[in-house]
């Protein structure tokens, strides 16, 4: 069998720890020996699913400050584990987990990048500085990858895409709208506007509260729901109460199963500032909801402007308004573009898909190793 080690930085709800999840359930197990390591956040939920796979997971007990210890921990475990593949996700993953494993002699080191826009100028050094160090660097959309090879600096050799993707049959027999509402005790007559993921000035959300302000005062139906926690969220509330929106603005928290929820919505509003891959577009789209987007990196990947949804400039609330007050006007739409969206995401965004050009990758690298 082929050890693999996924090195990420941690376990917490999020989008890549979620695609992780995904990937490493439909890995062929036969094939592979697949391990996690995460700097913190072992103990987190997603982190006793992985281990419901019968997968270990190891956390080495980083904590807010950087702590050389963790690193050591890391050295000896890849040293005697041998693993043939070291992956490794997220940023604070990457940096040292190219370094250490080429110390520990690793053969095959992959990177994933899956994120655009937000790196300051020491992060890009950072990850010019040692992608000499990686095989192979997974990039979650090609927009991701125009970004590594242009912004970055990362050689195009090295660069391969890997959309995300979602398994279909989740989301096929959803609970209904009436008792998803009931469930999360929202008001069951609203038209309600999702915004799912936690609170950062990246994800746009104070641009989304300026444009529901306008669509609140035209149509008395609408409703906007915040889900996810996050270093932002005490700063949207006041707004909302700034606004004098708090009737029509819920907030909840991170949920472990967002199938239970977005039955519950009538579209989604996606009105980042910058994204690698929205995860939360294509849990929507199979779920049958329009998506309203801006139009940054690779959400125009997923999202088709007029078709499974409407892509907007971002900082924009006037275009933004306009768009929701678009699908707001119009069920029938709503109900022809998640149709859309849903048969895009069967096409071309199943975790089979995901899983087998992944898996190729891992084959072709231990090709050339041996």
């Amino acid at each position: 069998m082929v050890k693999i080690v996924y090195f990420i930085t941690e376990l917490s709800i999020g989008g890549a720890q979620m695609a992780l999840y995904r990937l490493l359930k439909g890995m062929n197990r036969e094939r592979y020996d697949l391990h996690v390591v995460c700097l913190y956040n072992g103990d987190s939920y997603i982190a006793e699913q992985i281990r419901a796979l019968s997968i270990p997971v190891y956390d080495l007990g980083m904590d807010s400050k950087v702590r050389l210890d963790a690193f050591v921990r890391l050295f000896w475990y890849l040293k005697s584990d041998k693993p043939s593949i070291l992956h490794t996700w997220m940023f604070h993953a990457n940096i040292p987990g190219r370094l250490i494993g080429r110390f520990a002699r690793v053969p095959v080191i992959i990177s994933s990048e899956r994120t655009m826009g937000q790196e300051g100028f020491i992060r890009r050094l950072f990850n010019r500085v040692t992608v000499s160090l990686v095989d192979r660097v997974i990039c979650v959309s090609r927009s991701v990858a125009d970004f590594a090879a242009q912004t970055i600096k990362i050689p195009k050799s090295k660069l391969l895409v890997v959309p995300n993707g979602i398994t279909l049959a989740e989301y096929d027999n959803l609970p209904s709208r009436e008792s998803a509402r009931a469930a999360f005790k929202l008001d069951a007559h609203a038209v309600i506007i999702g915004a799912i993921g936690r609170p950062r000035p990246v994800k746009g959300y104070e641009i989304l509260l300026d444009a529901f302000a306008r669509v609140a005062l035209v149509d008395s139906t609408a409703h906007l729901l915040f889900v996810g926690e996050g270093p932002s969220r005490l700063i949207l509330k006041t707004k909302v109460s700034s606004l004098g929106l708090n009737e029509r603005v819920t907030f909840l928290d991170d949920q472990i199963d967002i199938t239970r929820l977005l039955p519950a919505i009538n579209l989604l509003a996606i009105p980042s500032l910058f994204e690698g891959m929205p995860n939360v577009a294509l849990e929507a789209m199979a779920a049958g909801l329009p998506i309203i987007a801006t139009s940054v990196g690779g959400t125009p990947e997923v999202v088709v402007d007029g078709k499974t949804g409407y892509l907007v400039p971002p900082r924009n609330p006037d275009a933004l308004a306009d768009a929701i007050l678009k699908l707001l006007d119009n069920p029938d739409l709503c109900l022809r573009m998640g149709r859309a969206g849903r048969e895009r995401v069967k096409k071309h965004f199943s975790i089979e898909r995901t899983i087998k050009k992944t898996e190729q990758i891992y084959e072709d690298l231990l090709a050339v190793m041996d």
